[in-house]
């Protein structure tokens, strides 16, 4: 089944508040005011360029991209962009409008209402209403049974529908809230959560080259050897262990934060602040210092091109039996602090140097010794994780390099690595962080994510899209891309280093599926549609021109990022439209419009349509007649907080599917409910574990299901700061022959161990 595409041309969407058009090459001159004229001409709303503010200017691989916001007395309106690329000779490649008309159209009103709110710039930067607003934040958040703990807050002020609001992020030990708070009403009207979804010399070693274990079934691999490339010839030398402390002169509150007027110099000369551009200063502070020959009489540190190796700052207090002296790093990480007055800040500071390399033979004996128990501390003194890290970040940035990651700044900066942050809140895990990233401690049955490249890559194709795609990017549904991408980085490396050959734990990897859209109901599962149809595209190239294609998609991939860079609203259809143009244009390595028809094959298959009116397939799942879904009780960030004084809670759940035009399941479908296998399964004490799975079948669309959960007042495992314990039941649906589910989704609970007192 072949899917239509939208055509490539520009293209309107008048609604009663968006106004939307796209240009390509020779339609018009690169000129934003003849643009904002078309766009007014169109509405019948006059839009000025002096209401636009250009928030960036860089110079990309293939284009020079320009983008500006809208604005009301100063304040950006959300989801709203203008954005260019211009080609080399200055001409216009692309160009995209996201304009609100109805801000437009309500300016003067909107004006009125915020000068009759009595604010002005100073006034929305004022403690007293930083101070009201963090207040009201925290107090929503400590209310959240899924991660209360918070560890920094960041927001930016915007016009959404009307409302004046401030968009607050707060990063918690697992995950980041989003709150909007109506800064007219002074009132939280929105919420929602996200789990962390962390001169050369070259040195041989030895490493894994994919990595340490299969998580499925525990096997061990070997080591192969392997060069640490371009480790720097110098090292800086730091004048104290506080190498940022002139970076303190000022508070960088969460108040002031404003990524988009940190681009200006006026929001600049106002307080404003960015992640990036404290990054930036932190890089000058760097590139003032002397330096010293990095070398083994020196004790060699594992700084290079693309990676720097840092401890987490606070391995020091955490693990005081550590066999070598701890000395400040010059690896910058913005750390988020609450102050005595409540605000939030980040607090520019350092990390900690690992331990030194005395002389090669040393890096060639490092050798990993897998603990039953993971002590952290004798990881610590082994110093192999520090090798394997710096290898694999390395790999993969040298791997993208050759594939078509040719941007300015992009594809040289390097990445900081911190390794064993203790917090007990991001045990077992590895996570990635405005262009850090960061590994925790492990508990015994866990994997040490650190010897894992797969998940080290994967974490860093979130560094990648951070890069790529703009620190302005949103993303309009579930953010399922994030994740789908992270998982297809990590192949294209994977691919690119084994040749599409086999290797134990290959086919257990998560981007290996048939999970169509829109049939699940969290980011991972919404993922898995994202990366797996990139995946099968992959594949399509590959059996179409052997490693050569590895290479084409690579390029394709990188150019569709640089295409849909800072998106105001970007969505699965965008994605793969913009996928079709970036094909349509070519390159140097691809002739134009040769993959049009491999894409919209891959595509054909997981419930996607470039066409919202196009009915889609559907998996319904029903409790209490209430449908269950990614936000609402039941969900990942809103588990049921069950409680039976019987000891049993007991949940009755509705299963049907629905065909779409152009999607249909393939009857008799196989439904499981599995209680064990999924990622993080396993904590509660289901009463239909020893079942597991359970199985039914389904044998049209006109029919359901019902299906009983039930759950003990048991945890098997706390994995919760409260002391509770959460878990899930895994709905999958499998068409008739399939060995991967099409659609699944999770239902969530909260268990108090032993508490039956439900009052």
């Amino acid at each position: 089944m072949f899917l239509k595409a939208l055509p490539l041309m520009i293209l309107f969407s008048l609604s009663a508040n968006a106004y939307e058009a796209r240009y390509v090459k020779n339609e018009i001159p690169a000129d934003l005011g003849m643009m904002l004229a078309n766009a007014s001409q169109s509405t019948g709303v006059t839009f000025n360029s002096s209401d636009f503010l250009l928030v960036e200017e860089r110079e990309l691989a293939t284009s020079t991209f320009k983008m500006w916001v809208q604005t009301v007395e100063g304040v950006p309106v959300g989801s709203t962009a203008v954005r260019f690329w211009l080609d080399q000779t200055g001409e216009l490649k692309q160009a995209e409008l996201h304009l609100d008309e109805s801000a437009q159209k309500q300016k003067s009103r909107l004006s009125q209402k915020f000068l009759q709110a009595k604010f002005s710039k100073s006034a929305l930067k004022s403690q007293q209403l930083s101070s009201f607003i963090t207040k009201l934040v925290s107090q929503n958040v400590n209310k959240s049974t899924v991660d209360a703990r918070v560890l920094g807050i960041k927001s930016r002020d915007e016009w959404r529908n009307g409302d004046l609001v401030r968009v607050v992020e707060v990063r918690a030990r697992r995950g980041v809230h989003t709150l909007v708070v109506s800064l007219l009403q002074g009132t939280v009207i929105e919420q929602s959560y996200r789990e962390f979804q962390m001169a050369d010399q070259a040195f041989d070693a030895n490493v894994f080259p994919i990595y340490e274990e299969v998580e499925s079934t525990g096997q061990r691999l070997s080591t192969v050897p392997a060069q640490l490339k371009y480790v720097d010839a110098l090292s800086p030398v730091l004048s104290s262990n506080d190498p940022f402390a002139s970076l303190r002169s000022r508070r960088y509150s969460e108040n002031d934060y404003n990524p988009i007027l940190a681009q200006t110099a006026d929001g600049r000369a106002a307080g404003a602040w960015s992640s990036e551009q404290l990054r930036s200063m932190a890089d000058q502070l760097l590139a003032g210092l002397p330096t010293v020959a990095n070398d083994f009489s020196n004790g060699l540190l594992l700084r290079g091109r693309y990676a720097n190796i840092n401890l987490h700052p606070d391995v020091v207090n955490a693990f005081p039996n550590v066999n070598f002296p701890f000395k400040a790093s010059p690896g910058f990480l913005g750390a988020w602090k609450q102050g005595t007055d409540g605000s939030w800040e980040v607090v520019p500071s350092n990390g900690i140097l690992g331990k030194p390399l005395m002389s090669a033979e040393e890096i060639l004996n490092r050798v990993p010794v897998r603990l039953a128990d993971h002590d952290t501390e004798s990881y610590i003194n082994n110093g192999f994780d520090e090798i394997q890290v710096y290898y694999a970040v390395t790999t993969l940035m040298d791997a993208l390099n050759e594939m078509g990651l040719t941007d300015p700044e992009f594809s040289t900066k390097p990445f900081e690595a911190f390794l064993y942050d203790p917090d007990i809140g991001m045990r077992d895990n590895a996570y990635y962080n405005d262009n850090t990233i960061n590994f925790t401690t492990y508990s015994p049955n866990s994997m040490n994510y650190a010897r894992d490249n797969s998940t080290i890559w994967h974490e860093l194709g979130h560094g990648i899209m951070d890069r790529m795609m703009g620190p302005f990017l949103r993303l309009a549904d579930t953010g399922g891309l994030s994740e789908g991408m992270a998982d297809f980085v990590a192949m294209l490396v994977i691919q690119h280093q084994t040749n599409n050959a086999a290797f134990p734990g290959k086919e257990g990897f998560r981007i290996i599926n048939q999970t169509g859209f829109y049939l699940t109901n969290e980011v991972h599962d919404d993922g898995e549609a994202y990366g797996g149809t990139m995946n099968d595209i992959l594949d399509g190239f590959i059996a179409l021109e052997g490693r050569d294609g590895i290479f084409a998609m690579s390029d394709l991939t990188m150019e569709t990022m640089r295409l849909t860079r800072n998106h105001p609203a970007l969505t699965a259809q965008e994605w793969f439209n913009h996928m079709l143009f970036a094909d349509e244009l070519g390159s140097a390595t691809r002739t134009p419009g040769a993959y049009r028809e491999l894409i919209l094959n891959a595509l054909a298959g997981r419930n996607f349509t470039f066409e919202d009116s196009v009915k889609r397939g559907d998996l319904k799942i029903k409790i209490a007649g209430r449908e269950l879904d990614s936000r609402g009780a039941g969900s990942r960030e809103n588990p049921i907080r069950a409680c039976s004084p019987t000891g049993v809670v007991n949940y009755d759940l509705n299963v049907s599917l629905e065909q779409g035009d152009e999607f249909g399941f393939v009857f008799p479908v196989t439904i499981k409910v599995e209680f064990l296998k999924g990622a993080l399964q396993g904590a509660i004490h289901w009463v239909q574990e020893v079942q597991n799975p359970l199985t039914f079948t389904l044998n049209s669309a006109n029919d359901s299901l019902p299906v009983t959960v039930s759950a003990l007042m048991k945890c098997d495992e706390i994995n919760q700061p409260d002391g509770s314990c959460k878990d899930y039941a895994y709905i999958q649906v499998y068409n008739k022959g399939e060995s991967k589910p099409r659609a699944k989704k999770r239902f969530y609970l909260k268990i108090q161990d032993g508490n039956t007192n439900c009052k």
